[in-house]
């Protein structure tokens, strides 16, 4: 098969794989909502209102503080590697608890309470640095440079430009072309 109908192939898969994790997902909640309604009666629904509730608020809260952070550090000028992450899980954590269902509800807490959030921070660093290491391109002869240029910079200030030569390889250069 060739490459490029197996990458069309590929990519035309992962809209459908995504959408079947999405029902999945969905059918999972609803499952999980009918047992706990099943064992504990009415008071599932007073459970979902109830989180809720603590969703908006603890949203609230940790969503200040969060801010708070960063527009100290953006008025420093330095911006710590971890306020904008804890920025996004907080609001991604916080909407996920507004939402109803208890699998909603726990990885809403997860994201939104201080003391589990840098652990998924960094399990959510460790995937998204793996997926993104398998999807880059790498050459296909490393041991070989794809471009070299050689040059110098000529004059100061506004007025420079490099001169020189840019020798690709597996080329011909001007040199190799006299007779």
């Amino acid at each position: 098969m060739p490459e490029q109908f197996r990458s069309r192939v590929t990519t035309s898969r992962i809209p459908a794989l995504a959408l079947s994790g999405f029902f999945v997902f969905i059918l999972a909640e609803v499952a999980l909502l009918v047992f706990v309604s099943t064992q504990v009666g009415w008071w599932t629904l007073a459970a979902l209102m109830i989180s809720t509730v603590l969703g908006a608020y603890l949203l609230q809260r940790e969503w200040r503080k969060a801010w708070r952070h960063l527009s100290e550090s953006l008025k420093t000028g330095s911006l710590p590697t971890g306020r904008t992450a804890d920025a996004a899980l907080v609001l991604m954590g916080g909407f996920m608890l507004i939402m109803p269902g208890f699998i909603t509800d726990i990885v809403g807490l997860l994201l939104l309470l201080p003391f589990t959030r840098p652990g998924v921070r960094s399990v959510l660093g460790w995937w998204v640095g793996r997926a993104m290491s398998e999807h880059t391109q790498t050459p296909s002869n490393p041991a070989s440079p794809s471009t070299v240029i050689e040059g110098e910079v000529v004059g100061e200030g506004k007025d420079s430009a490099v001169e020189g030569n840019l020798i690709l390889p597996d080329h011909p250069t001007d040199e190799d072309d006299r007779p």
